[in-house]
């Protein structure tokens, strides 16, 4: 089975997320993507993965590797905006010896290594105009040359790219060209941002709690109150932000509970306290949190009791008193 859900929690019943690959989700817009992924696992269409900083297309193109008839074969990764024009070219396509200066032996390109395999071509849209020809030719022909050589070479690997431009403007402003977009977009995949899958906040957080523990020798565990401030956050920096706010969290907490005055100052700023505040708080804003709470989780009662820390039971009653029986 590929698409797993994760085992249900016996305190709560609460609807468990799905785990694929090594990602977790909740949301519609996510499993959907599963469901993609899992449909391909026969091709070897090129993919061109958009989305915002951060949303995690490293990973979505790590699983559909997996989900690939080249699973067995090498994934290999690229980041085209991490490398000066100059040294992008030899990095992708190899070089002979003497070649330019310094190139005192020949080296094998990225799309050598990823022969048989994947090649992850991430930022594409940092790739410089004349490079974009010769990846058109890869893609077109399959055949490409070392820097320095005019031997034409055959590739073999299945590329997947990733960008968080919007290429069609870079289409129009002449920064990419529209030849290569097209040939890149056979399959596209949008990762939507976390803010709008605020579902998958939860089981993602504890996930990453768990693997940030692990990296730091430490068992930990969410207060309901940290939940709640997760939850109350817009994640501009989507889920390496997130990873990064775990992180510091386990990093200065002093128990096994991670609370939310441990985690960085601006989640803190963004989330409002609930019973723990010594402010009064009236019944219309606790009945608007509680909306605000079941609508995230998309009204799964059970996981809602959970991150409040109460009992189904207690939920249902606080429902039934604010007028909430349900969308």
């Amino acid at each position: 089975v590929v698409l797993r859900p994760a085992d249900e929690d016996p305190t709560t019943g609460g609807s468990p997320p799905t785990h694929f690959s090594g990602l977790v989700a909740r949301s519609p817009a996510m499993t959907r993507i599963f469901r993609l992924i899992e449909n391909l696992s026969h091709s070897e269409a090129t993919v061109l993965l958009t989305g915002e900083t951060g949303t995690g297309k490293g990973m979505v193109a790590r699983a559909l590797h997996a989900h690939s008839p080249r699973r067995k074969g090498p994934f290999v990764s690229v980041n085209c905006g991490a490398l000066p024009n100059e040294l992008l070219e030899s990095e992708l396509f190899g070089h002979v010896k003497g070649a330019f200066t310094g190139a005192i032996r020949n080296r094998q390109g990225r799309f050598a290594l990823a022969e048989g395999g994947t090649l992850f071509l991430d930022e594409i849209a940092d790739m410089p105009i004349g490079l974009q020809v010769k990846l058109l030719r890869v893609l077109q022909d399959r055949t490409y040359e070392m820097v320095g050589e005019s031997r034409i070479r055959h590739s073999d690997a299945r590329i997947l790219a990733a960008t968080n431009t919007n290429l069609q403007r870079a289409v129009l402003d002449g920064r990419f060209r529209e030849d290569l977009y097209y040939r890149l977009k056979v399959v596209p995949i949008e990762v939507p941002p976390l803010r709008e899958r605020r579902e998958d906040i939860e089981p993602l957080s504890r996930v990453l709690l768990g693997r940030v523990g692990d990296r730091q020798g430490r068992a930990v565990r969410f207060s309901p109150d940290a939940i709640r401030a997760l939850l109350d956050y817009s994640w501009p920096g989507n889920v390496r932000e997130l990873e990064n706010a775990l992180e510091y969290g386990v990093a200065v907490c002093t128990g096994q509970t991670l609370h939310a005055e441990d985690l960085p100052s601006e989640i803190r700023k963004a989330h409002t306290p609930d019973r723990s505040s010594t402010q009064p708080v009236s019944a219309n804003s606790a009945d608007e949190e509680l909306l605000q709470l079941l609508r995230a989780h998309r009204w799964h009662r059970a996981t809602v009791a959970r991150v409040l820390g109460i009992s189904r039971t207690t939920l249902w009653r606080r429902m039934r008193e604010a007028g909430l029986s349900g969308e």
